[in-house]
């Protein structure tokens, strides 16, 4: 087994691209809002192309444009919340057993929700070319979540990470033993 540091170091870089991608697709995404209000020039290039992409999936649809927008705001809220969430996650990963480690399980969870909700959607208004990419971008993180679960060493006491040690709570039950916890 790769000692725990090392370990831990892939763990935080998975946390931290999952950050800093979701950072860039919703400033892309915040950028390309700001182009079509007219904020900024046409010639601005560092603009997802999403919106344009909208218009072209649900105008044919009849849906107005200002539930698309609307919508589109609600992608933008919710890449932003799990951006910030595997931010605070890069930041309070203490490297015990994923189950210990709830700012991932709460990033991985929202982002998952994102991607999956982006497929169903994908069905809805039968734009079936960026469902494959949406799918791709669901099962990364899946990836991910197993990542984060193998790569934890289960003899590892989880450290900080455990709300009864934070609290004096100690051993209940056996928990450092690997049997869960009484009352769970």
């Amino acid at each position: 087994m790769l000692p725990r540091t090392t370990l831990s170091v892939i763990t935080r870089l998975a946390l931290l691209f999952w950050a800093a991608w979701l950072s860039v697709v919703a400033t892309t995404n915040v950028l390309n809002g700001l182009q079509a209000w007219g904020a900024l020039p046409a010639s601005f290039k560092f603009v997802s192309g999403n919106w344009p992409w909208i218009q072209q999936v649900m105008d044919p649809l009849g849906v107005p444009r200002g539930l698309q927008a609307v919508l589109f705001t609600g992608v933008i809220v919710w890449e932003a919340l799990a951006a910030m969430l595997f931010w605070r996650a890069v930041a309070m990963y203490r490297g015990g057993p994923l189950a210990h480690e709830k700012a991932t399980v709460y990033a991985c969870g929202v982002n998952l929700a994102l991607w999956a909700a982006f497929q169903v959607l994908d069905e809805v208004f039968m734009a079936y070319q960026p469902e494959g990419v949406h799918r791709v971008i669901f099962v990364s993180q899946i990836v991910t979540l197993l990542l984060l679960r193998l790569l934890t060493d289960p003899a590892q006491p989880p450290g900080i990470a455990d709300p009864d040690e934070r609290r004096g709570g100690g051993d209940r039950g056996g928990a450092a033993h690997g049997s869960p916890p009484q009352g769970v």
